[in-house]
């Protein structure tokens, strides 16, 4: 019998896209971030979660939210009590970078989170991860948003190469910009981060519970059944 050809990456995509629409509606986590569209919501939220577990960061952004509610409260605020808030998150210096940023905001854009990338780019300690988060999440424009998480669910089911550069890689990142091309990105971006954690692990993945699956080059290869007698 003749084997099926390899599906294109443009196929691969649509197939993932969709995947990943019905799987995150169903197992996608619930966070108070992922309800909002407000620009100064999601990015205190992407600061905050910065190299610290979501379930960590919840209660503290909660508290945060209560006690600085708008850009305008967090720009006259005491320092020290920032610090005191953030604390238990650890990484003490990007609530210096915070404070440094809602300043220049207050004083280049009147106050008003820009939402343009070169504008975004330029403040301090925002990269392009928080751009391109505070971009789709707000649906202004949807981004690829590439971390280590994100590229290594790419890596897998398109058989690529995964190593700390992936996530500047043009391929990795032109994969990601054709799945939040279409419709949904929030919900795209959200289930590609929700998958990479509970689902596509560094370590013993979970594959056969993955909806990825039946385009998963690694998945494909790594559940493949020994052959008899092998």
């Amino acid at each position: 019998m003749e084997s099926l050809p390899e599906p294109s990456v443009t196929q691969k995509v649509a197939a993932m896209r969709k995947s990943l629409c019905s799987w995150g509606s169903e197992h996608g986590r619930d966070y108070p971030w992922r309800h909002t569209r407000d620009p100064y919501r999601i990015l205190i939220a992407e600061i905050l979660l910065h190299r610290t577990r979501a379930d960590q960061v919840c209660p503290v952004y909660l508290r945060f939210l209560d006690l600085f509610p708008d850009l305008l409260s967090l720009i006259h605020a005491e320092p020290e009590s920032v610090k005191a808030l953030m604390a238990p998150l650890g990484l003490r210096w990007r609530t210096d970078l915070l404070l440094k940023m809602v300043r220049e905001i207050g004083e280049r854009y009147g106050g008003r989170i820009p939402l343009q990338r070169e504008s975004l780019m330029a403040l301090p300690g925002v990269g392009d991860y928080i751009t391109s988060a505070l971009l789709t999440f707000t649906d202004t424009s949807p981004e690829p948003i590439m971390d280590t998480n994100t590229v290594r669910v790419i890596a897998r089911v398109f058989g690529l190469k995964l190593n700390d550069s992936a996530r500047r890689k043009k391929q990795f990142r032109k994969i990601m910009g054709q799945l939040v091309a279409g419709e949904q990105p929030r919900i795209i971006s959200f289930s590609m981060i929700d998958l990479a954690a509970l689902i596509c692990l560094p370590r013993n993945p979970l594959c056969e519970r993955c909806p990825l699956l039946p385009i998963c080059d690694y998945g494909q290869a790594r559940i493949k059944p020994d052959p008899i007698g092998g």
